[in-house]
């Protein structure tokens, strides 16, 4: 499977994205009057949750595609995009504990809120 020509561009441009997202969550961002600061994570916490589920919805239509096809680049589409919803996915589990910690007073709880 070819890479396009212009990834270095995109890796770049993302860069500049994430820092400006670093920036607002970080500096222009107010604290939660309720919250305080713990409150910041939730900008990844919650992020990384909605990008997990696209990567694992993902992951189900390129299998569909493999599965139709049997072209290689859907499976490499799959196989990658499994590991970035598992990445992302333990991402989620450990800002809600850390985020959990100083609001329920407890790093986990079973109570699904």
């Amino acid at each position: 499977m070819r890479l396009p020509k212009n990834r270095e561009a995109i890796g770049y441009l993302s860069l500049v994205f994430m820092l400006a997202a670093i920036y607002m969550v970080f500096i222009y961002a107010p604290p939660d009057k309720k919250l305080g600061e713990i409150q910041r994570i939730f900008y990844f916490h919650v992020s990384s949750a909605w990008i997990a589920f696209l990567a694992f919805f993902l992951v189900f239509l390129a299998s569909i595609l493999y599965l139709k096809s049997r072209s290689r680049r859907w499976d490499i589409l799959a196989h990658s995009s499994a590991e970035i919803g598992v990445i992302l996915t333990t991402l989620v589990l450990i800002t809600g504990s850390i985020w959990a910690k100083p609001i329920w007073y407890t790093w986990w709880t079973w109570d699904a809120r």
